[in-house]
């Protein structure tokens, strides 16, 4: 190694007597057909330099072949070896070098955005590079730079938040102490102040002013010749970027991060004892968790885990939150993407924490099946949804659903306990799927979720989620019961299962058919109660396509309807006011009747209430 190369590397080292012993004792990274030498240590984030020839970029680049106009300035030029521990490369001149390295920094930021963001955790996996010279054709002076072969990202979006250009990283800081000097100076600056004083910018530069870095110095193949230092630097990267790991699989993934949620919820006090966390984590048998006086049925085991990933309660979603933004990556696309937690995000580690009670006891693909059939089954909207897991039996919950459905409340929290429960018990006995795409009178699209809606909707329909869940906890198949609660019987004598055609075609139809004789007034009333909640759901409906229409903006993030939509939105303005006219007549018509029938004006049905209520 020359003095020239020598010089180059001494310069980045944030403590140089650290590093000198490992000079002649390097560490071995293993690559096909050799051992990479490398030095590691704490380094000065600006004096590196991210690769100008970053292979990430490759599809960019534009080649004179094309003969494109404005074509960027970037060309793909070999690497070669020169010597050891160095590579040798050749550009047309230094402006060009900065060119190429500035457009380099701006292209590889735009396509990767590291999770967790550097500005709030620094560079965390260590960059790997290279001492690198370059030769120029105009015929400068050779520059030798400490390219970064593996990390380019991490450390182009580190210049970003430091504030340094490439002609800085190129030929000012590495060069020139007194420039160096006023960098670090102005980041100890930031330091010295205090805590509540430092700006969010000038908590990146601190964050982002050094790194943990590994420096290529040789190569050893296994057979002389046949592996040189470039080749080997290529093998490395392309083990992390072309020759990848197989991916976890889902399950996995959701296992994993499952079980930290269950850490963070027993930390936050969310999960009262280890016992209990363990219980949901599937450690413990039922039998176990009854001496730990944990309610022992596998319906409330599913019950509390769904309501712990799905609620939004601040305190469970906190604690829930932490554990899955702490991982949760970018989607593929490389689009920048704030990590957003939803119902989506958090209910497949429900469903996963649910699905441990079946692992290595049912074949992979009917547990995937369970799985699908669980979350189709459940309502969609659980987020909102006020409810929690009771201690009360599956007959106290049928008795509290029917008196909701009685008193078209708007809350049915029972009825919602009532459901959850007995879709996990229908899943794991195969009893519901999705839907069916039969021609002519088979044919039913309704999804596993609308099917149980249509259940809890009826007196019929709440005793068979009652039934449903009592049967699975005497360990018995769901059973279809009559009128009077006793299961119903086939000409054997033998009880009735139920199953997905039974509740499709016969407890509820899709065609919402009656399915209790009703005397003609019973009969209006129970559509009124349907239309009331159809008319409630067409609302919640709307006002989430409205969310979805404000939501598409132009690239000024300027909501297109209100840029392009005058016209759109004057007409659904008109008709809002059309239907919210029509709400107010019923409601003046409904508060002039009430006065009549009750012997009391509106006024004093006002003080009452405590108020005049809102009606949706």
């Amino acid at each position: 190694m020359d003095d020239r190369v020598a010089g180059a590397i001494s310069t980045i080292w944030t403590d140089p007597e650290a590093v000198l012993p490992q000079v002649a004792n390097p560490q071995r990274r293993r690559v096909p057909g050799a051992y990479l030498l490398v030095i590691s240590g704490s380094v000065y984030t600006s004096r590196l330099v991210p690769d100008p020839l970053n292979p990430r970029n490759a599809d960019h680049v534009q080649f004179a072949l094309a003969q494109a106009d404005g074509a960027p300035p970037a060309t793909l030029v070999p690497a070669f070896a020169a010597g050891e521990g160095e590579l040798s490369i050749r550009v047309e001149s230094r402006a060009a070098l900065i060119e190429q390295v500035d457009w380099t920094v701006d292209t590889t930021r735009n396509r990767n955005k590291p999770v967790p963001d550097i500005a709030e955790q620094g560079i965390m996996d260590p960059p790997i590079g290279v001492a690198t010279t370059v030769h120029y054709s105009t015929g400068e002076t050779p520059s030798t730079i400490i390219v970064v072969r593996e990390g380019s990202s991490r450390v182009s979006h580190g210049h970003y938040h430091l504030g340094v250009t490439a002609e800085d990283v190129l030929f000012s800081l590495p060069r020139s102490a007194s420039a160096m000097q006023a960098h670090i100076n102005e980041i100890n600056s930031s330091v010295s102040k205090a805590v509540e004083d430092i700006l969010p910018t000038e908590r990146a530069k601190i964050r982002c002013a050094v790194t943990d870095f590994e420096l290529i110095i040789g190569v050893v193949p296994d057979v002389d010749g046949a592996v040189d230092l470039s080749q080997a630097i290529k093998a490395r990267v392309a083990q992390d970027h072309l020759n990848t790991k197989e991916p976890w699989s889902d399950e996995a993934k959701y296992t994993a991060l499952a079980e930290e949620c269950l850490i963070s919820a027993h930390a936050a006090g969310v999960i009262s004892t280890e016992a209990e966390a363990d219980w949901l984590a599937g450690r413990l048998t039922s039998k176990e968790a009854a001496a730990h006086k944990i309610v022992p049925f596998m319906d409330d085991r599913a019950a509390r885990a769904i309501h712990l990933f799905t609620t939004n309660e601040p305190q469970i979603h906190n604690a829930v939150r932490r554990p899955i933004a702490l991982v949760l990556t970018n989607e593929p696309t490389g689009r920048p993407k704030r990590p957003k937690i939803t119902t989506k995000t958090k209910l497949p580690l429900a469903i996963e924490l649910i699905a441990r009670e079946r692992r290595g006891a049912a074949p992979e693909g009917e547990l995937g099946r369970f799985r699908k059939a669980l979350t189709d089954a459940l309502p969609g909207d659980l987020q909102k949804r006020v409810w929690r897991p009771t201690k009360r039996s599956p007959e106290e919950l049928y008795q509290a659903a029917v008196k909701e459905l009685e008193e078209v409340k708007d809350e049915r929290p029972a009825t919602t306990e009532l459901w959850v429960r007995a879709a996990y018990v229908l899943a794991k006995h195969g009893a519901i799927s999705g839907p069916r795409h039969d021609e002519g009178r088979g044919g039913d699209r309704r999804s596993a979720s609308a099917v149980i809606e249509a259940l809890a909707d009826t007196k019929p329909g709440l005793r068979h989620l009652r039934q449903i869940i009592e049967d699975d906890r005497a360990g018995l198949a769901p059973r279809q019961v009559d009128d009077n609660g006793q299961p119903r019987k086939d000409g054997e004598g033998k009880d009735m299962p139920i199953d997905n055609d039974f509740l499709r075609t016969k407890l509820a139809p899709k065609d919402g058919g009656p399915t209790d004789p009703l005397d003609p007034e019973a009969g209006v009333r129970g559509h009124y109660r349907h239309a009331v909640l159809a008319t409630k759901d067409a609302l919640r409906s709307m006002e989430a396509q409205m969310d979805n229409l404000a939501g598409l903006k132009d690239d000024d993030e300027v909501p297109l309807i209100v840029r392009e939509g005058r016209a759109h939105a004057r007409l659904l303005k008109d008709k809002l006011q059309e239907l919210a006219g029509r709400a107010e007549d019923w409601w003046e018509r409904a508060v002039e009747a009430h006065g009549a029938y009750n012997g009391s004006s509106a006024d004093h049905e006002e003080d009452e209430d405590g108020g005049e209520q809102e009606v949706a």
